[in-house]
């Protein structure tokens, strides 16, 4: 957040967010920071990424491996959602990344308590940008 400071030399989010976010804006951050679940095949699937047909190919592909499944399907890249500008970009990318896992832990677990779930962040280096990826333990 550094660079993003620069000018001002502080920041301030509430100014920020009124004259940068709209509301659409902010509903669909929201929705992937703290996402819904859906079950389907004893797994839990991010809503926004769930599609049936794919889902079943994936269960085809990968022999019925639940985790395997869900680790496919709940990957997801955040260089889709978000073109970073700059080296700065990047880093605050890895940092939402790993707020984002925090989310999507505490989100998973609410709804569906009886279950466990593996939560992973990554920045990215070795990948298509930072990554977040849940699935079922």
């Amino acid at each position: 957040m550094k660079d993003w400071t620069a000018d001002v030399g502080f920041f301030d989010l509430r100014t920020f967010i009124l004259s940068n976010v709209s509301v659409a804006e902010a509903f669909s951050v929201a929705t992937l920071l703290c996402p819904r679940f859906i079950e389907y095949r004893d797994c839990v699937f991010l809503e926004f990424a769930f599609e049936e047909n794919s889902v079943n190919s994936w269960f085809n592909e990968l022999k019925g491996d639940r985790a395997k499944v869900e680790a496919v399907v709940n990957h997801v890249h955040l260089w889709d959602f978000f073109a970073p500008a700059s080296e700065a970009d990047n880093e605050a990318l890895q940092d939402f990344a790993a707020r984002m896992a925090e989310t999507w832990r505490h989100s998973a677990r609410k709804q569906f308590p009886q279950r466990k779930f593996v939560v992973e962040a990554n920045d990215g280096l070795n990948d298509y940008g930072p990554t977040v990826v849940i699935y079922s333990a």
